[in-house]
């Protein structure tokens, strides 16, 4: 009996830190997330972080292709909403930029979020 009262703890236990994980990812690894403030991933060069701010980019070059292919090159210390590989230095604050590739550029910027993009 005691047995598989340990089994079910141990059970009880992975559930729960699953569930947290998978709540943690669904935050889309906000950096003002708790967890990512208490641990860190040290051996990556470089972390991804996601922001809710809305999409948008100032400076998005083009290649002359059909379609285009186009990257949002702005820097700052998170990446817009719709970005899908935010990538960011571990310096304080971060630097990140997002290194999607689509067939257009997103609507400029506003000067009010420049600084939070």
């Amino acid at each position: 009996m005691e047995l598989s009262m340990k089994v079910l703890v141990k059970v009880a236990s992975l559930l729960f830190l699953l569930g947290f994980t998978a709540t943690v990812v669904d935050a889309r690894f906000d950096p003002s997330s708790f967890i990512t403030q208490f641990l860190p991933n040290a051996e990556a060069n470089n972390y991804y972080v996601k922001s809710t701010t809305k999409a948008c980019c100032n400076s998005c070059p083009c290649t002359k292709s059909i379609p285009p292919q186009c990257r949002c090159s702005d820097i700052g210390e998170t990446c817009h909403s719709a970005c899908k590989t935010c990538i960011c230095t571990r310096s304080i604050p971060p630097q990140c930029h997002c290194s999607d590739i689509t067939n257009f550029c997103y609507e400029p910027c506003n000067s009010s979020e420049t600084e939070a993009h």
